[in-house]
């Protein structure tokens, strides 16, 4: 494990974001009580990010003058030399602050369209909110587009295939769209269960759409296929709702992660066989990311522990 830090609070960490900012990595998390952090990896620091709240010149809540920001989902973007974040949670619609200077930037009615998922992709934060069936791209200045209506969403995912950018939603099944041209290329659903986490990898010759679900089922399509097109058979990973999933390359072949109570399981991305697992006694996953850290592939996860860890890709190769 290249780092393992705990944030400096008694707080699980719900979610976690990680952007490349003033020539080096920081990640954004969210905390169990609705506070923002950033770590900095290169140097080690933690600061807390005090956020004004999004709707406090909402009517509706003037009675209220104690309420305060409830993030649980955060979204982090450099724009510009700004540091922008887009959070919001269960019971709080979405918002974009200046983590800098935190300033809030725009933020969405107050109307009970809570969050359902927030993502940062190439220069644009996506949302997709509670009951709106809408899945919305933001612009830094707060101007948006309606992607697509695709029913109730739970989550989302982007990934760069090649020099293709997509844009993935999970719900009652996945819909998926070309980034550049804002156009639909597939819809996918799963036998049964809702999907709880979606991504997209790249296989020597065709490109994986791999969902995880409410019944802890893992599916993968060839995204150029047919829509009842599998990879393989979908796989029972009997570790309970899978909530996120991510791929990585370990020993120059791409691995779908998904995270259990105890450990990370890793499997091949191509024929869905088990590849490893690595325990993770008392992390208690909550949130995972394959990203690009101060230049090094590796994994990113967050935990009830209220721990961020740091995988390298030896660290998974290792996984038996």
């Amino acid at each position: 494990m290249l780092v393992s830090t705990r944030i400096p609070t008694d707080s699980a960490i719900h979610d976690l974001s990680v952007v490349h900012h003033a020539g080096s990595s920081l990640i954004a998390c969210a905390d169990e009580r609705g506070g923002v952090w950033t770590w900095s990896p290169s140097t080690g620091e933690w600061m807390a990010r005090s956020l004004p709240y999004a709707h406090a010149g909402d009517p509706v809540v003037a009675e209220f003058p104690d309420a305060e920001n409830n993030i649980d989902m955060v979204a982090a973007l450099s724009v510009d030399g700004k540091l922008l974040l887009a959070a919001g949670g269960d019971e709080q619609e979405p918002a974009l602050w200046d983590l800098g200077s935190s300033e809030l930037l725009w933020r969405t009615p107050l109307n009970g369209a809570y969050l359902a998922d927030v993502i940062a992709f190439d220069g644009v934060f996506v949302t997709a909110q509670q009951y709106s069936e809408e899945v919305r791209l933001w612009s830094p200045d707060g101007t948006d587009t309606v992607l697509g209506e695709v029913g109730e969403v739970s989550c989302l995912g982007g990934a760069r295939i090649g020099d293709r950018s997509l844009i993935l939603a999970g719900g009652s099944g996945v819909e998926v769209w070309d980034a550049a041209t804002l156009t639909t290329v597939a819809t996918f659903a799963p036998d049964e269960g809702r999907v709880w986490a979606v991504t997209a990898c790249a296989l020597p010759d065709r490109t994986a759409i791999v969902a995880g679900t409410e019944k802890g089922g893992l599916y993968a399509w060839d995204l150029d296929a047919g829509p009842d097109e599998l990879l393989y058979e979908p796989v029972a990973t009997s570790q309970g709702s899978l909530e996120t999933v991510a791929v990585i390359t370990v020993d120059g072949r791409p691995r779908v992660v998904t995270a259990g109570q105890d450990s990370l399981r890793l499997w091949d991305a191509a024929e869905g066989v088990t590849a490893g697992h690595v325990l993770t006694r008392g992390h208690g996953i909550t949130a995972m990311e394959s990203a690009i850290v101060d230049g090094r592939r590796a994994l990113v996860t967050s935990g009830r522990d209220g721990v961020l860890r740091i995988w390298d890709a030896s660290d998974l190769a290792a996984a038996r």
